[in-house]
């Protein structure tokens, strides 16, 4: 008596199992306009407190407002100043929102926009957000560069499973079988011992290597605002090379009129109350260039926050320390003047001083400028 596994058969069919899909097509949809959703809520959605502490890695799930999700219909109109159908010519007004023609509303009785929270993981997030960047100006770099495991899929193996199941080669591997049997090489009798499954192995490739380097002025103009803003620009700016690197070399400078390397933790929790000296976080910076991340191995991506505020006399001395180290090759350096738009002295003498393709000056004023700026200087057009 043959083995129940050896007498097992398998048939191709074929029906019209649309109805039958109904459900799984109306939740896909579902979750695409839900996506679109939050997409238009972007940047107010990437801010949240919840996301820039989490672990950009974690599989945590986050709760997102939106507005309800309505399938079009027709509605009609209360009262007589709606326009009946056939009514009316190309232009006119049909309806207008309380508090039009400049005057202001009183206490409304009408129904407002529905808004429910959904859930997204962070990893669903990140792509939304990760879809409109690209990494400009990058260059291969010269050996040694990082190494990272991956899988490669490259052998075919035979198995009493269908784990990994190839389906070419196991019909082809059945047609070979009947025509050595039957004398018809034809699909017949699909059987445990014709399966063919994809087998793998782990190799280990190069990559190329990259390093960001945050610069934060922690002097006593700095405030809870210009602080939180540094931190929610880092940490998507952290998570998007480390999406795109298997692994980004990490280093974070604070300064007054000194400049202190110190640990992430450190960075956006250490605060001072002296005076600024922008210039002692370059020397730093190209010191470490220098020593740790020459510019022939590593893609530099150079990032500094500040309020703008200077000492008067500094600010030229950022613009020569700013243009040296474009010149032996880092990749972007871009300058993010966080908080109000007050006049900077800094940021206009950086903008006039450096007229370089790799270098940017960015104002983030509020949340909601946070996922523009990030476009802006991870232009995709320039990749």
């Amino acid at each position: 008596m043959l083995d129940a596994i050896e007498q097992q058969r398998v048939f191709i069919s074929q029906g019209d199992y649309s109805l039958r899909r109904g459900g799984a097509k109306d939740a896909a949809r579902h979750d695409l306009k839900v996506k679109e959703a939050i997409r238009g809520n972007l940047d107010q959605i990437i801010s949240d407190g919840s996301i820039i502490t989490a672990d950009p890695k974690s599989k945590q799930r986050i709760r997102v407002p939106v507005r309800s999700l309505v399938l079009p219909h027709i509605v009609h109109k209360d009262g007589k100043d709606g326009i009946g159908s056939g009514d009316g010519q190309i232009g006119d007004v049909i309806g207008a929102e309380p508090g039009q023609n400049g005057q202001r509303p009183g206490a409304g009785q009408e129904h407002g926009q529905e808004t429910y929270e959904t859930e997204i993981t962070l990893e669903d997030l990140q792509q939304l957000v990760f879809s409109e960047l690209g990494l400009p100006f990058l260059k291969p770099k010269q050996n040694p560069q990082m190494e990272s495991e991956t899988t490669v899929f490259d052998d075919v193996r035979p198995k009493k499973t269908p784990t990994n199941l190839d389906i070419y080669r196991t019909i082809q591997e059945n047609m070979r079988r009947n025509a050595s049997e039957r004398g018809r090489a034809e699909i017949f009798g699909i059987k445990p011992d014709d399966y063919r499954v994809r087998s793998w192995r782990q190799e280990v490739r190069e990559e190329n290597a990259a390093a960001v380097i945050f610069k934060r002025d922690f002097s006593g103009s700095m405030g809870p605002t210009e602080t939180y803003l540094t931190q929610v620009f880092g940490w998507w700016t952290v998570a998007f090379l480390r999406s795109r690197y298997p692994k980004v070399e990490t280093t974070f400078i604070v300064h007054d009129t000194k400049a202190f390397e110190v640990s992430e933790f450190d960075y956006f929790r250490r605060n001072d109350g002296g005076g600024t000296t922008c210039s002692s976080a370059y020397f730093l910076e190209s010191e470490i260039i220098e020593h740790r991340f020459p510019t022939d191995k590593y893609n530099i991506y150079s990032l500094h926050f500040s309020d703008g505020d200077n000492y008067h006399s500094d600010d030229e001395r950022c613009v020569g320390l700013i243009k040296d180290m474009l010149a032996v090759g880092v990749t972007q350096m871009g300058f993010i003047q966080v908080g109000s738009d007050r006049s900077s002295t800094l940021r206009k003498s950086l903008a006039e001083g450096v007229k370089h393709e790799r270098f940017t000056t960015i104002v983030v004023d509020n949340k909601e400028a946070v996922r523009p700026a990030l476009a802006l200087f991870f232009d995709p057009k320039k990749q």
